[in-house]
Formats: structure tokens, sequence, C-alpha cells
């Protein structure tokens, strides 16, 4: 706290005049005594011997000047680095005793108890959580610390290697170092390079060597020139060995230090790659597009068996490098696409490639990216605007990436073929439990502009997440087979058709001529600042089955737009009787649609069907606990939910819920499959509470003639969509 970090740059100074000396005395050298030996007035034997003392003597000035300009580069580094990092240590400081902490000299904080009342002191004292505030301060403290610790190792390793003679053979013990790096970030890449290659090798590093390892990896994330310097020395294929053996060695007890390695690791490829413009991301990229494609043993001690003998399971570069890509975050989006299709492009050409062979733990339980496809889109589901970019089908339909994923490629990857001693068992191809996981998130990430699995307020898209969401149905959809779309799909594009609930309400409704147009059209369109997206009601019911297999996703779609019919109705005119029915109308369509799909997914489970609906309904309790925001649009959007929505939305909540478990449980036996209207019941529960906000009573004139008022638009609704879904008699 109390050190004086200005001596570092007076040293450096120090150090660039001994260059300058070491120069002078390096002139007068050449002038003086070279001369002698290289004039030509000087002959025979000992000339000859001569001659190579002064040229060594001469080689040594120039060594003096590149290792103390070396140093003084050093010194110069750390002075910058500590400063920083010395400032850091005293705001987290600064930073506890602004909270009420106070620090000790050796860094604990403690409650400062002199600043507050006896009741405040005795009342902090008996909160339970007290110790973990302090705790959590003398930690933030203790990180800053060790920050500049960090540092500080990283500045010795550099002058240690800055002194250290670079030329063993020309005869002179210990000479100065005419390769001497004054760059930090450079002498510790190579360190780590070095330590890299001895793990890769097969041998192990004592405590010391991998407390000092992790140092390197801890101290220069995010350093552009230590993860460059690092990664170009080891070279794609050494780093896909080097996390091989990450893999292989986190099996055994040193479990924590390999699994913060893998991090490290990941952290120093996605610095390395964040500037395409480097000249170091072409080179990798052309090293990787080879090495990613070779065969590794993960599970060879030493990585040095061949591949295919039963004795490790061998697996392409790509799948090593995005498995260890799971353990980062932060890659840009130009890596991740290109990287992306580069193994799209790898399997074109083979599409067997990433098929695994024999014995393998991680094939099954998720660590392993066997897929390495389907592993990078779900890295990129953790950046939407990457995701976005990547399958947006353009405006002109120059990019073809998402009709690949949906419609051309080969998902089924995991090759059950086995070796018993050197003898081949082949089996069938087999698709891997969590198939399309990654390219699911991505999906949905790319639809909605938001992070898979985080609340967000729904609706408000760009063009580009619409064209996505326009083109997901219609190519799912391919055939009228939108229905059967595969499992891995249909929590995502759930949770897709909830983001749009405003559009997919304009489309179900059947009278918005706007969502009529475009439908037939390009299908995305902006409508005075909010941008829009269409489909036909019939494409829209396809999908809407393939969903309802999931009963937690169906559930989501059904809640959200039971929220927005409610909004929907709050914000109409109630004294305006057009626009009433019109509204009515609307949430009757819509929830008709609903009732199709929902007939028709009884109709196929039959005995299943009653614990389908429960799930659903159970689900959608769940799911309305807590009320669902919806970004406002315009000119006729919907507001944020208000009290008078949230009274209209609850009040038949209950009477839905039983109404719907009972007629589910009616219809197994498959009589009464023709009358399933639970959504027009919802819509009149709906009404009865919009009606009540407006000074009517449940059984007024005015109530007793909205209710029921769409009857006639969810039948119809309704038999559309079970003529969509192949059942025009129902």
């Amino acid at each position: 706290m109390t050190v004086d970090l200005s001596f570092l740059e007076t040293a450096a100074k120090q150090w660039t005049e001994a260059a300058k000396q070491f120069s002078e005395v390096q002139k007068a050298y050449q002038q003086q005594v070279k001369t002698a030996a290289t004039d030509g007035t000087w002959t025979g034997v000992a000339n000859g011997l001569g001659r190579i003392q002064v040229g060594m003597t001469d080689e040594q000035f120039t060594a003096a000047q590149t290792e103390a300009k070396a140093i003084a580069s050093i010194l110069r580094d750390a002075h910058t680095q500590l400063k920083d990092l010395h400032g850091k240590v005293k705001s987290a400081v600064a930073d506890a005793v602004k909270a009420g902490m106070k620090v000790s000299e050796d860094g604990r904080a403690s409650y400062d108890f002199s600043k507050v009342s006896k009741d405040d002191a005795f009342s902090i004292q008996h909160d339970p959580d007290l110790h973990a505030t302090e705790l959590s301060w003398t930690e933030h403290i203790a990180a800053a610390v060790k920050a500049v610790d960090d540092a500080d190792q990283g500045v010795k390793v550099a002058l240690q290697a800055a002194v250290r003679d670079s030329n063993l053979i020309d005869g002179i013990d210990n000479g100065f170092n005419a390769k001497a790096e004054g760059v930090i970030e450079k002498v510790e890449a190579q360190e780590a390079k070095d330590l890299s290659t001895k793990l890769n090798s097969g041998e192990k590093l004592s405590a010391k060597e991998m407390a000092e390892y992790q140092r390197l990896f801890r101290d220069n994330q995010g350093d552009k020139t230590f993860s460059q310097t690092f990664l170009a020395g080891m070279g794609p294929e050494g780093t896909i060995e080097l996390a091989n053996k990450y893999f292989d060695l986190a099996k055994g007890d040193d479990k924590e230090n390999f699994r913060a390695l893998e991090k490290g690791l990941a952290t120093t490829l996605a610095t390395a790659t964040k500037s395409p413009s480097d000249p170091f991301y072409d080179t990798w990229r052309e090293g990787l597009k080879k090495a990613g494609v070779e065969k590794y043993d993960l599970d060879a001690v030493d990585n040095k068996i061949p591949v295919g003998t039963g004795q490790g399971q061998g697996a392409r570069g790509y799948q090593s490098l995005v498995t260890l890509m799971k353990q980062g975050r932060g890659y840009s989006s130009q890596f991740l696409s290109d990287l992306t299709d580069d193994m799209i492009a790898a399997e074109r050409r083979d599409k067997d490639i990433w098929d695994l062979y024999g014995e393998f733990s991680g094939k099954d339980d998720g660590w392993f990216a066997n897929d390495p496809v389907d592993g990078a889109l779900g890295i990129m589901s953790h950046d939407p605007k990457t995701a976005t970019g990547y399958l947006d089908p353009k405006a002109d339909g120059g990019n073809d990436r998402l009709k690949y994923l949906l419609q051309e490629r080969d998902w089924d990857l995991k090759n059950t073929t086995n070796w018993r001693g050197n003898i081949e068992t082949v089996g069938d191809d087999v698709s891997d439990a969590d198939v399309r996981g990654g390219f699911g998130r991505a999906l949905e990430a790319a639809a909605t502009g938001n992070v898979p699995g985080t609340d967000h307020a729904l609706g408000g898209h760009t063009e580009a997440e619409a064209r996505v969401m326009h083109d997901t149905i219609k190519l799912l959809n391919k055939d009228w087979k939108g229905d059967e779309m595969p499992a891995g799909l249909r929590s995502p594009l759930g949770h897709m058709l909830m983001d749009y609930t405003p559009d997919t309400h304009e489309i179900l409704s059947r009278t918005n001529e706007n969502y009529k147009i475009h439908a037939d059209g390009g299908g995305v369109w902006s409508d005075d600042g909010t941008v829009r997206m269409a489909v036909s009601p019939e494409e829209l019911s396809r999908i809407m089955r393939g969903v309802a297999e999931d009963p937690n996703a169906y559930a989501g779609m059904y809640a959200a737009e039971r929220q927005y019919a409610a909004e929907t109705l709050a914000q109409t005119d109630f004294k305006r009787p057009n626009d009433r029915t019109a509204a009515i109308n609307a949430a009757s369509s819509t929830f008709g649609f609903y009732d199709g799909v929902t007939s028709d997914i009884l109709f196929d489970k039959r005995d299943k069907a009653v614990q389908w609906a429960t799930d659903v309904r159970t689900a959608s309790f769940l799911m309305s606990g807590a009320a669902l925001n919806f970004v406002p649009t315009k000119p006729a959007g919907v507001p944020i939910a208000a009290d008078i929505a949230g009274s209209i939305l609850y009040a038949g909540m209950y009477e839905w819920g039983k109404d719907y478990a009972a007629q589910a449980n009616a219809s197994a036996a498959l009589d009464n499959m023709k009358v399933f209207d639970v959504g027009q019941r919802q819509v009149d529960s709906l009404v009865v509470g919009w009606t009540q906000q407006h000074g009517e009573d449940a059984d007024s004139g005015l109530t007793r003639t909205l209710v029921g008022s769409g009857q006639e638009r969810h039948d119809s609704a309704r038999r559309e969509a079970l003529q969509a879904l192949g059942r025009p008699g129902v």
C-alpha cells in the first residue's frame, strides 16, 4: 500500500541510458580495436585467433544493448501494469470502507461499528449475513492483491529470461542475451508453451510448475499478445492435443487444477481470435482446417496410440476444440461464424466425419462435443446478435445456413461401431439424446434476440430476427410436415412462438388484412417502426401442433396468448361496440386454433391424453404465477400489463383449469372430441372479467350478450386448424 512504483520508471530510464553507453563503447571498440585485427596490417596465426575473439566481443556489445533495452522495456511495462493494479487495490479498500467496513493491515475486512449507533450496531451484529458480507469484501481485496502478485511474478519471469544467455555454444560463459525479449507477455507465452509441451509429452508438472502454469493463464487472460504468441507457438494441432490432455488429466486427482486450465485455454483462444484483421487470425484458421479434421485419441495416456486400434477413442480435432470452447465465453462473432462454416464445409465433404468409434464415456453424458457443429451453435446462443447474423436468411435469400440446418443436415452422428480387439462390429447410426440442443438454443436466440432461459419482455424484434422466425416456420413446414418437427426443436420453437405472441395473435385472429397480405409475400415488414412477421394460419397450426408434443412448451404459448388477449381487451375502448366485437372475435378465433390443435393431439394420444392435458394445465398455472411483459408496439400495440389487465386475466383461471382437465378426460373416450371448446370458455371468462372492470355484473344483459359472441369465430377457427392438421371431418 505504500510502495513507490516511480522507481521502476527511473530504473527503466537508466537501463535505456546504459544501452546508449554500450553503443558508444562499441563504436570506440570497432574503430580502435576491431580495425587492428581486420585492416590487413596484422597477419599470421595470431591474427586468425584474434579476429574470432574480436568478433565475439563486438557481438557482445550488440547483445548488451539488446539486453539493456529489453530490461528497460520490461521495467516500463511493469510500472504501467503495477501502477494500474496497485490503484485497484486502493480502490478495493476504499470501496470496502465506503460500505461500512474497516480494513486491517493484512487486508481483512470487518464491520466498523464505531460509525453506527448502538441500536444499529446491535441489529448488524445479529444479522446472519454479516459474516458473509465481511468475507466477500475480504475476498474482493484479496483478489486485487493477488492480481498485483501475479503481475509481479510475470515481471520476475521476464527479467530472468532477459538476462539468460541465449547462445550457449559461442564459448562465452554467461554472456549477454542477444535475443532478449522486452515484452513481458511474450516471455510468459513462451514459458506457458514450454510447460504445455512438457504436458503433451506425457511428463507431469511439479507443484511449483503447476502453480506457475495456472498463474500464466490467470495473469494474462484477455491479453492479445500473450494469447496469440502462445497459440502460434503451440499451433492448432498442439493446442488440440493440449485440450485432450486436459480432458484426460481432469479425470484424476488433480481435477480442479485442470478444469481451471481448460477455462484459461478457452479464454486464451477467445482473446487471440478477437480480431479477424490480425495476421494471426487467417494463419490460425487455415491451420485449424487441417488439424480440425484429423483424428486424436482422447483416452490415450500420451496421445500417441494409433487411432482405430480400440486402445483409445478417435475423435476429430474440431470435436475436442469445441468441447474446450464450451468452458469459455467472449468469442468473436467472426470466429464463431468462420469456425462453424469450416466444420459444415468439412461435413459436406464427409457426412460421417463426426461419428465416434469404440467405447467412450463422454459421448452420452453431454460434456463432449461429439457434434461440434451443434456445440458451436450452442456457444453462439450466448450471443444473440451473432446467432441472428449467422442464421438470418437475409432479405435477398443469400444465406442458406438455416435451410441447411433445418432441412439438409444429417443429425444422426453417433455411430455404434465398436472395436473388440482388432475386430470392428458395425451398428446403425442413432441420434444422441441431446441432438439439436445447441442448434435449438441458437435458433431461439437468433429469432428472439435474447439468450435462452433469460427473463425478457416478449415481442419487439429486428427484421433479421423476424426473418429467422418466418423462415424457420416455412422450412419446418415443408411438405406440410411442421407437426413432425424434431423433438429437440419443440421447446425452442415454443419459446420463439411465445416471443412472437403479438404476431401469432394477429395471424390466428384472421382479421388483420396486413398479415394476410404479407403472409403471401415476404412475411416480414416494418409498420411505423414496429417489425412484424406473418405466415398463414394453416402453417402456424402445423408448427403449433409440433410444439404441442411438449406440454410445457405448449403451455407457455397458451399462457402468453391468454395474457396478450387479456391485455388486448384492456386497451380496447369498451364504449365502442364495434371495437368490443372485433377484440372478442380476434380472441375467439385465436383460441379456436388452440382448441383445434389440442383436439388433434388428444386424438393422437388417446390413452395418454389425460396425462398430457394435466401436464399442460399444471405448467400453465405455474407460468401464470408471474405476469409476462410485452414490448409496446406501434400504432395499435398492447401496453405493459396494468391492474385492469391482471384482473381480467386471472378472473377465470381456476375454471379454465378444471374445464381443460375435464374435457380431456371425456375426450379420451373419443366420443366428445368434436365439442372441445375450452378456448372459447377461456375467452368468455376474460370477457366477464373485462365487463366487470367497466361496472357490469357478471350476469348483466350486456355481459350475457358479449359472452359467447365470438363462438362462431371460434368454431370456424377450430375447424380450420383441424383441416390444416388433416382432420377435416372432426
